[in-house]
């Protein structure tokens, strides 16, 4: 049973709360109908999830849901990934509201989520075998986020890979 990699897209990707464009990362504005964004990319993450995708499976767990795949992952040279599509939002007592619907969704598989707002609280609710990983949304993913991923993927797949650089 691979693990899952299950990715918010705010925050990790598209580092939102950046002062300026921080260095490696390219301003887009993308359009569909009436609706415009601007985010940040980084094409270096592409690469690197790409690299990825050999030990996990690789899902959006973003509030863009199919967008996703539509509007961002082609810029960032991904395949269609699964999508977790979200319920209404409901209130979380701790944590974030997405907590439980990944845990839901997930099962028994074993994930490393990768989200802005997530934190101790979330981990404690998931149990040991899931990973939340904590990205600042100033700074998006780095290079010792994705050495961090890698890690818990070559302890779950036994065996080591290497990023892509």
């Amino acid at each position: 049973m691979r693990p899952l990699l299950l990715l918010d897209f705010d925050g990790p990707l598209n580092p939102h709360r950046a002062q300026g464009i921080p260095p490696g990362y390219e301003r887009h504005e993308i359009v569909e109908g009436d609706k415009s964004w601007v985010v940040l990319l980084n094409p270096w993450h592409g690469v690197e999830l790409n690299a990825l995708a050999d030990v996990f499976d690789l899902v959006w767990a973003t509030s863009w849901e199919h967008g996703a795949n539509r509007l961002l992952g082609p810029r960032l040279g991904l395949p269609a990934l699964e999508v977790i599509v979200w319920p209404s939002r409901r209130r979380a007592e701790r944590g974030s509201w997405k907590t439980a619907y990944v845990a839901e969704w997930a099962g028994e598989r074993p994930f490393v989520w990768v989200d802005d707002e997530v934190g101790p609280q979330d981990q404690a609710y998931l149990g040991r075998r899931q990973v939340v990983h904590t990205v600042d949304a100033e700074v998006g993913l780095t290079a010792a986020d994705f050495a961090a991923i890698r890690e818990y993927g070559n302890s779950f797949a036994g065996k080591e890979f290497r990023p892509h650089h």
